[in-house]
């Protein structure tokens, strides 16, 4: 592919997903193209069956499009093997869900390092890394606590140090908020500003929520699998 230039680091062409076929057909996503660029965040924002959550699958290689192509950082990973989209993945991304996706039997300084574990970095580079995490997202205190011991608050800060433990490229995060209250949810929006801000990552935010859109530098307005919208709100 010809270079697509230093400033994106995700490209879409004529993305669509098609689940069943000739009667039972459903398109859940119609000939999406879309940028990203490094260091933006960016909030896919619509109504539940939308579309969004089956466009960030496709863009994290977790889901395989019908048509169409998705290059991450110059690479197209719709032509890599699945055992390529998880090395990749492992080196270059990390995730954020809804539920947090803890492993219940580690404790949180155990879920931070767990990824970098699974890159082959030695245990002590692991757990100080992991350690200096835990102190930027406030969690440091209960570094040796597990998931039932912590609230959704603390599980969804201990998940985003995680999500950050192999500083990777991007940082893809479906409804972050969605299963915290008002106050956790603001904490929650806060740190992702802040930390895009000191260290460039670029987050892709799955959302329904206006309040969660409006910390992105764009919103990507979508609706029966199409974008309808794309509102700039603050420059990179």
């Amino acid at each position: 592919m010809e270079n697509i230039g230093n400033k994106s680091i995700v490209v879409a062409k004529d993305l669509s997903k098609i689940y069943g076929s000739s009667n039972s057909r459903v398109v859940a996503l119609d000939s999406v193209g879309i940028e990203i660029s490094k260091g933006e965040i960016v909030a896919i924002f619509g109504p539940s069956g939308s579309g969004k959550t089956t466009l960030l699958n496709l863009l994290a290689g977790l889901d395989v499009p019908t048509s169409g192509q998705v290059f991450i950082d110059n690479q197209e990973i719709t032509k890599m093997t699945e055992e390529e989209k998880t090395r990749f993945r492992a080196r270059n991304m990390g995730f954020i869900f809804q539920f947090f996706n803890l492993i219940p039997v580690l404790n949180a300084v155990e879920n931070v390092e767990l990824p970098l574990l699974l890159n082959e970095v030695p245990l002590s580079e692991a757990r100080k890394r992991s350690l200096e995490l835990l102190e930027k997202v406030n969690m440091a205190s209960r570094k040796d606590a597990y998931p039932s011991q912590l609230s959704g608050g603390e599980q969804q800060r201990v998940a985003i140090a995680r999500a950050l433990s192999t500083n990777p490229k991007i940082i893809w995060a479906d409804e972050p908020t969605g299963a915290l209250d008002s106050r956790n949810g603001e904490q929650i929006k806060r740190m992702i500003i802040e930390l895009n801000e000191e260290f460039g990552t670029t987050f892709v935010i799955v959302t329904h929520d206006t309040t969660v859109a409006h910390i992105a530098h764009r919103i990507i307005r979508m609706d029966s699998g199409m974008i309808i919208a794309i509102e700039e709100l603050r420059k990179v």
